[in-house]
């Protein structure tokens, strides 16, 4: 009876410790990889709880020490339920604490790893199976002496004989308004993360690359042509540029390892109020009605604050106002919208649109990340905000191409304004007269200049003129008048001339430095007024003649008049003396006369270029002309017989 009772009581001894060693066993943070094989391809998420021991620095797998919670990875200790003096300092974000956790079901003696940058908010310490692998600044258990540090890197570990391995990160946290395991855990074979990494490294540089390019553009754009809105445009691309190579991927710590954690967290910050600040100044840049009376400066003016204590701020003090900064970037995006969705419905204006659609994407983007920061949600919170980054930078290239295209299509639209403008100028003031005055475009012609240079003058004139338009309707002497100088004005410009005035039924025509041409045109003149005068009559119109004088010598040309209203003009004696020249053609019935003076250098010239001047006509009688030089009629019996 006794053995039966002895037996008892050390079956019962057993069974306690039994249940002692299982529930200790089972006490222990564990996760069984599902398969794998699959590390090999991708990065899992390990989803799982693991031991947190608050305070304390656990490296191995120690039954004995008991963890003072099993917590969800990630989340920030500050949520954490711990006791007392413990709970008080965790709440702050500050303090230290390992967690650990088992995996099994690796492929034994096989290499892994997984990615470590904000593993923890400041500084920590990976341990596998008890050996250090990574390190990231200088975790303390006394947290005040932590020396805070991030690196893009990782850690790597060889699973044992058995597929197992006991994973430890040692955390503290100094000044950081959170504190914990702040980053997801994705675990997989070596150098599957290896060819992870070279395709981030090439994809967010492939971005960062376009989004600088983008940047230069805007600002040498808003340099040469002083552009407020390619300035704002530019910042604001700077600002997203700085968040990517600072937080979504961290690019700016794989070029340059050094770069220390605090200038890492100023650059992020930046990017809170710039880039909503930037936006709001950019689009009212763009388009005035968006925000109306409501001034765009004064919405983006805290940026300028902000800015401000972010340089000079201590980073323990700076961190606590991020939530301050997330706040006003909400605001703005609401703000924004608000204003252009008013502006979309009263115009219906493209800029608009563009504003809400961009707006729209970047505040969906910064969303999703605010939610996977406070761990509402799991996802892969940086592709996808680089996803709608690049959205909204479409989005503005877009709109820069259309604002480009349009404005194309304006000065296409001047130039073609201009050009019927310009034709418009020069039927008053001939193009020939501003290159005389040595001017490009008439907009340069001041009141009063002048200048004096050698010049073949011609004046011609219709015989009878007001006798014969007396007998007509007003309509039909404009319809001759017309008809006479379309024919007439064009030899003028064949031969070099210039129209200086038309003097009702007269013309005065200079030709600079020749005195050839003017003989030239004359004699062409008159042959076209004898087909002219076939087809007056034709139309049973008046059968006009003229009479022709040319000359030579100085003539002063210039500007007169007033400020609101001025003409070019051209003065000088030997402009009387033709037109006195042509008026002598009627004493002598003549239809072209010469003087001598025009006809001396008419020969000089002539010879100049190597040809041998000829001279058919007559010398007149000074008696009949006693008042003008010496005079010669250019001889052609067709004209004359016809006067």
């Amino acid at each position: 009876m006794k053995k039966i009772f002895l037996t008892k009581r050390l079956s019962f001894v057993l069974f306690l410790l039994a249940a002692f060693v299982t529930q200790s066993f089972a006490a222990e943070a564990t996760y069984k990889v599902t398969n794998p094989h699959e590390l090999a391809n991708k990065q899992v998420l390990i989803e799982t709880e693991w031991d947190f021991y608050w305070c304390k620095k656990v490296t191995e797998l120690k039954t004995e020490i008991k963890p003072d919670l099993k917590v969800t990875v990630p989340l920030e200790w500050n949520k954490y339920n711990l006791e007392g003096e413990a709970g008080q300092v965790a709440k702050t974000g500050k303090g230290a604490g390992t967690y650990r956790l088992i995996i099994t079901n690796l492929i034994p003696n096989t290499n892994y790893a997984f990615p470590v940058y904000e593993f923890g908010y400041t500084a920590f310490n990976i341990y596998a199976n008890g050996k250090l692998i990574f390190s990231s600044g200088t975790p303390e258990l006394k947290w005040a002496k932590t020396q805070a540090e991030q690196y893009s890197d990782k850690a790597i570990f060889t699973a044992d004989s058995k597929g197992s391995v006991v994973i430890a990160v040692f955390i503290s946290n100094d000044f950081y308004r959170k504190g914990g395991f702040r980053g997801a855990f994705k675990l997989s074979e070596e150098k599957t993360y290896n060819q992870i990494h070279i395709k981030d490294i090439c994809f967010y540089g492939l971005f960062a690359g376009i989004l600088l390019m983008i940047v230069l553009y805007c600002f040498t754009t808003a340099l040469l042509k002083k552009d407020k809105t390619n300035l704002y445009l530019a910042i604001l691309t700077i600002a997203i540029f700085a968040r990517i190579i600072s937080t979504i991927f961290p690019l700016l710590k794989e070029l340059f390892p050094g770069v220390p954690f605090t200038v890492m967290l100023r650059i992020e910050y930046v990017s809170l109020f710039i880039i909503p600040a930037m936006h709001t100044l950019y689009y009212d840049s763009l388009n005035k009605k968006i925000f109306g009376k409501y001034k765009a400066k004064i919405i983006a003016a805290p940026a300028a604050v902000f800015l401000i204590l972010n340089i000079f701020l201590p980073i323990s003090v700076l961190n606590k106002l991020v939530p301050l900064f997330q706040v006003y970037m909400f605001s703005l995006a609401v703000i924004d919208n608000y204003f252009a969705i008013v502006c979309l419905v009263k115009s219906r204006d493209f800029i608009s649109l563009s504003a809400i659609i961009s707006f729209v994407f970047l505040g969906f983007g910064a969303a999703v990340t605010e939610l996977s920061i406070l761990h509402i949600i799991t996802i892969n919170d940086g592709l996808i905000l680089t996803i709608t980054l690049f959205i909204y930078v479409l989005c503005q290239i877009i709109l820069l191409a259309y604002i480009q295209n349009k404005n194309y299509m304006t000065v296409i639209q001047l130039n073609k304004n201009l050009v019927e403008t310009n034709k418009a100028y020069f039927r008053f003031v001939p193009k020939e007269f501003l290159k005389l005055l040595s001017k490009k475009n008439i907009t340069e012609v001041t009141l009063g200049e002048h200048k004096v240079a050698p010049m073949g003058i011609l004046s011609a004139d219709i015989r009878n003129f007001t006798s014969t338009s007396e007998k007509m309707e007003p309509i039909q002497v404009f319809d001759m008048l017309n008809t006479y100088l379309g024919k007439i004005a064009p030899l003028i410009r064949e031969n070099n001339g210039i129209i200086e005035k038309y003097l009702g039924d007269g013309i005065i025509a200079i030709f600079p430095d020749s005195a050839i041409s003017a003989i030239n045109c004359a004699v062409q003149m008159q042959e076209k007024m004898l087909e002219l005068r076939e087809e007056f009559q034709k139309k049973n119109m008046p059968l006009i003649k003229i009479g022709i004088g040319i000359h030579y010598g100085n003539v002063v040309f210039g500007t007169c008049g007033g400020n609101e209203r001025m003409t070019e003009v051209s003065l000088s004696d030997d402009i009387d003396i033709t037109i006195k020249t042509e008026a002598a053609t009627k004493t002598v019935s003549r239809s072209i006369l010469v003087t001598e003076q025009a006809l001396k250098f008419a020969a000089a010239e002539v010879k100049a270029v190597g040809q041998k001047f000829s001279f058919e006509g007559e010398e007149l009688d000074p008696l009949k002309t006693p008042e003008l030089p010496k005079l010669f009629s250019v001889y052609n019996d067709k004209f004359d017989k016809s006067l």
